[in-house]
């Protein structure tokens, strides 16, 4: 950690903009990201600087953890929120991209204003290709492992690969419920206040909600037509199961579900936490800050074990070849095949949708909903398509801006029909592999799960690993499972984040258009 202090002056502004600069370059970020940086502490320092007597001093204090890089501007003097303005959609916003890595967050702490800016050093080569690079060495080395000794082979797997393995799944499953818990408790009391929550959220989160529940219901009968579903051998539906389960949301203490890993009960927990929070707002600013550091923290420690998960897959490739487990695998090939028929059917139904209704040729709309879609294809990360999301939405489909603004960093933390998509799937056919039995009461659970975890899990890297652990734990599936998923999910991620991204581009174009902002003769021209 490097710490600089200087007087809040003109000439200091430029000299700690520089000082930001330097740091960032020197790790290797990329040049467009160190120019937002740099912009935004000399727009942040001005304000502070217009509102300031003289005399005040400020702190650039630079640190970085694992691949990611903090940026603290410490302002001496009264309290001032710099991002928030008059309606406070301003301070909603910066929440919203705070959520998403994209945006410095702002808190007040021992007379001072604090804010934090994060970046990531640009990898030297992309996830994609690391995925690949795993998955070749785990095959080549698991082939090589099953022409030595039995003796050696079996040494290998299980002293060396195995241990770790298990190290990482369990890693996953401790920090599964409290970063659902926080994620979620941090996106609520973060929008702001209740007036703010009322006035821009009720449509939108709305309608994203819905949308949510519509998918998991379609997906989950649709699915339920490939494999082998019973109405006995689990539990018979029957309406004493649904109220019994319903029930079992509300947990007996505060403890117990995060013990237990009961994902429901965590997520009514962290709705009530945040709800509350909400309604108090400035009453409780330490109480906001600590859920929004340890928010942070639980982030960082995700992104720290994604960073890894290249390792694990192969961990998981390789164990199953040396242990002949690899059939599993083979057998799961009707998940991959059911999602992907999933995935089209929801694509062709939104792009059947929007353009009926909004009276664009179907081709000229795929078109511009695909270089965002492949973006998300190719990296399994929605920052990274976010800014084309952003000129796509506005330049090709005519979304109004201030929908942009709100609508894009709030679809991409709780709109996620793709996930929704992979977590059904995933759900049936683990469940068929493992002998669970598929009855209607498991179906019901499999929907509400999946829903519930595609709109609480966290949008960084990885979160679905977690979200597989607490999914398959509620239903009954073997943890075994868990090693096969992580394998099938070098594919189904990927295609899971282009999938959401494509859902959330045209759900903004029909929401823009019930709200009457559309600028329809940008979304029919065939030019743009």
């Amino acid at each position: 950690m490097i710490m600089a202090k200087f007087e809040l002056n003109l000439t200091n502004i430029d000299k700690a903009s520089q000082t930001v600069t330097d740091f960032l370059s020197n790790e290797k970020v990329a040049p467009k990201e160190v120019q937002r940086i740099r912009l935004s502490v000399e727009e942040i320092l001005l304000k502070y600087f217009d509102a300031a007597d003289n005399g005040v001093n400020f702190e650039v204090i630079t640190s970085k953890r694992f691949r990611t890089l903090k940026i603290e501007l410490a302002v001496a003097g009264d309290s001032i929120d710099p991002f928030a303005d008059g309606d406070g959609e301003g301070t909603i916003l910066n929440n919203l991209l705070a959520n998403l890595g994209l945006a410095p967050t702002w808190r007040y702490r021992n007379g001072k204003n604090i804010i934090t800016f994060t970046a990531k050093k640009q990898r030297k080569m992309s996830q994609i290709s690391q995925l690949g690079i795993a998955i070749l060495a785990a095959i080549a080395l698991g082939c090589i492992c099953l022409m030595l000794p039995n003796k050696v082979s079996t040494f290998v797997s299980a002293s060396l690969v195995t241990p770790l393995f298990d190290t990482f799944m369990g890693l996953l499953s401790a920090i599964a419920g409290p970063i659902i818990f926080l994620s979620v408790a941090w996106g609520i009391c973060g929008i702001g206040d209740m007036a703010t929550f009322g006035k821009i959220g009720k449509k939108m989160i709305g309608r994203f909600l819905l949308v949510s529940v519509i998918v998991g219901a379609v997906m989950t009968v649709l699915f339920a037509l490939f494999f082998k579903t019973s109405a006995s051998g689990g539990a018979a539906f029957e309406f004493s199961d649904l109220y019994e389960m319903i029930l079992d949301i509300i947990p007996d203490n505060l403890f117990s579900p995060f013990i237990e890993g009961n994902s429901l009960q965590i997520i009514f927990i962290a709705i009530i936490v945040g709800l509350t929070m909400l309604f108090l707002g400035n009453r409780i600013p330490i109480m906001m800050s600590a859920i929004d550091q340890l928010n942070m923290v639980m982030q960082t420690i995700m992104s720290a074990v994604s960073s890894f998960i290249p390792f694990f897959v192969f961990g998981s490739i390789f164990n199953m070849i040396v242990g002949g487990n690899l059939l599993s695998v083979a057998k799961s090939y009707k998940l991959i095949v059911v999602m992907l028929l999933g995935d089209l059917v929801l694509m062709a139904a939104y792009l059947f949708l929007v353009s009926v209704r909004k009276k664009v040729a179907p081709l000229t709309l795929f078109k511009k909903l695909m270089p965002t879609y492949i973006i998300g294809l190719t990296t399994a990360s929605a920052v990274a398509a976010y800014q084309t999301n952003i000129s796509t939405c506005e330049k090709k489909l005519g979304i109004d801006k201030k929908l942009i603004d709100i609508g894009i960093p709030l679809g991409q933390v709780i709109f996620m029909p793709g996930a929704i998509v992979l977590f059904v799937a995933a759900a049936f056919g683990m469940a068929e592999t493992y002998g669970v039995a598929i009855t209607p009461i498991w179906m019901l659970t499999v929907f509400i799960i999946s829903v519930i975890l595609a709109i609480a899990a966290p949008p960084v890297p990885g979160a679905a690993l977690t979200c597989y652990t607490i999914l398959f734990m509620q239903l009954g599936i073997p943890t075994e499972a868990i090693a096969v998923v992580i394998a099938l999910n070098v594919i189904l991620e990927f295609v899971a984040t282009a999938v959401n991204l494509f859902c959330l581009q045209t759900e903004l174009v029909e929401l823009s258009g019930s709200l009457q902002t559309l600028k329809t003769e940008v979304l029919r021209n065939k030019a743009v």
